[in-house]
């Protein structure tokens, strides 16, 4: 079997839970589309009589190595996924992890039970949203101060420094760890790294990654002495703009803990779909 058999496969159970828990799982499906890449993603699957019933991921991004994994429905309880747990231990100690995270959606009474039984800590959450034309018609209505000064463009390649830059003020990272994320994205398809500049100055950064009709927004950011001026809700209008022009859904993850974030995207007109919930793991 192929690897691209395989992922049609993991795909297909992937869509199978999430019917049946009504949830939405973080699969990294641009990372689980390039194994064995710098940037890609690992897995262990589990078979009974040729049918996928168990699956894993890891997730390199940064230093930090995050876990997801599913079981399929009428095959749980049989401890197919404490296996696959077992199982990948040593992927996880064979590198120099710095952290490692374990998510599940908040609504997966499965996902939530297995955790129980880990010494776990909670980490933090993320609501999963997704633009809606209603309430982005309000949206547009609140008008941004620096709308006509700013202006999106795909990022230079000699412009990585600048970007990592962004991220080590935006989110706290070391430049280390900036740098080995840009590393894997270049290992990545369908990526786009935009800067947006404000008066012809870069003044922030972001990220799409776009599959199947729908566009992530990632690393959004801008520089902490241009903040509230508008440049983030400018970029943000401009963006779904032209997605909506190619037919895309938008996207974008925002921390519980990072309400200024979640009041300017909802007021740009994004809503709430899901919750993932975040728990780390010792690596002792």
């Amino acid at each position: 079997m192929t690897t691209a058999d395989t992922l049609k496969e993991i795909e297909e159970l992937q869509q199978r839970c999430e019917q049946y828990e009504g949830i939405s799982l973080k699969l990294n499906w641009d990372m689980l589309r390039h194994p064995g890449e710098a940037g890609g993603a690992e897995w262990l699957v589990t078979y009974e009589d040729e049918l996928l019933v168990g699956f894993i991921g890891l997730y390199n991004i940064g230093g930090d190595m995050e876990i997801c994994g599913m079981v399929r429905p009428g095959y749980r309880r049989r401890g197919i996924f404490s296996s696959l747990w077992q199982r990948v231990q040593p992927l996880i100690r064979r590198g120099k992890v710095k952290s490692l995270l374990l998510n599940t959606p908040a609504a997966s009474e499965s996902g939530n039970a297995f955790l129980k039984t880990l010494p776990l800590e909670f980490s933090h959450a993320e609501f999963q949203m997704k633009w809606d034309r209603a309430a982005g018609n309000r949206g547009i209505q609140e008008a941004s101060s620096a709308s006509g000064n700013v202006m999106l463009r795909p990022a230079r390649a000699d412009e990585t420094p600048v970007l990592i830059a962004f991220d080590c003020g935006g989110f706290s990272m070391t430049e280390e760890d900036a740098a080995e994320m840009y590393v894997q994205h270049e290992q990545e398809g369908s990526q786009e790294h935009i800067m947006i500049e404000w008066n012809g100055q870069p003044a922030g950064k972001m990220r799409l990654w776009s599959e199947d009709n729908e566009t992530w927004i990632f690393g959004l950011t801008v520089d902490k002495n241009l903040r509230g001026l508008g440049i983030g809700r400018s970029a943000l209008m401009q963006t779904i703009e032209r997605e909506q022009r190619n037919y895309n859904g938008v996207n974008l993850e925002v921390a519980l803990d990072n309400p200024n974030a979640l009041k300017l995207y909802e007021s740009c007109g994004f809503v709430i779909l899901n919750q993932q919930d975040y728990y780390s793991a010792s690596l002792d």
